[in-house]
């Protein structure tokens, strides 16, 4: 089994806790890294590679009746930082794909909020039902 993944929040980077114990994957406050790449990289790496790993060995670890639990509540994200997300969420897809429960949850401020377009354009791309709620502030 793979590693929880943590990440600390800064002023300009998302928390990130992937917990593979517990099934929940959460990401979120600021996306807007200086250099995009040298922050998703290593995670996209991970989530690539849990995945894999997951699915390599789905029915041995009777996975078909656990859920996988995956949160976004971003405040704000970067265009270069959305690529990366989508990234992530392409490979979280594959559960989806394999019948495995997949639960996203995509937390927004309001109506009008980019963050809630964001990920509607996410869930009708890549065809992915996303649970989206208000944020409680």
């Amino acid at each position: 089994m793979a590693e929880r993944l943590y990440i600390a929040p800064t002023q300009y980077t998302p928390e990130i806790d992937f917990d593979p114990k517990k099934q929940k994957f959460k990401m979120g406050g600021i996306a807007r890294p200086e250099d995009s790449y040298e922050f998703f990289e290593p995670v996209l790496s991970w989530v690539e590679n849990f995945v894999k790993n997951t699915l390599e060995h789905h029915e041995e670890n009777k996975l078909l009746n656990e859920t996988f639990i995956i949160i976004f509540d971003f405040e704000y994200m970067n265009s270069s930082s959305s690529k990366y997300i989508f990234q992530i969420i392409s490979n979280f897809k594959k559960f989806y794909d394999k019948r495995l429960n997949v639960s996203i949850f995509w937390y927004y401020d309001d109506p009008d909020d980019q963050i809630l377009e964001d990920g509607e354009d996410f869930s009708e791309i890549i065809n992915l039902p996303f649970n989206f709620l208000i944020r409680n502030n």
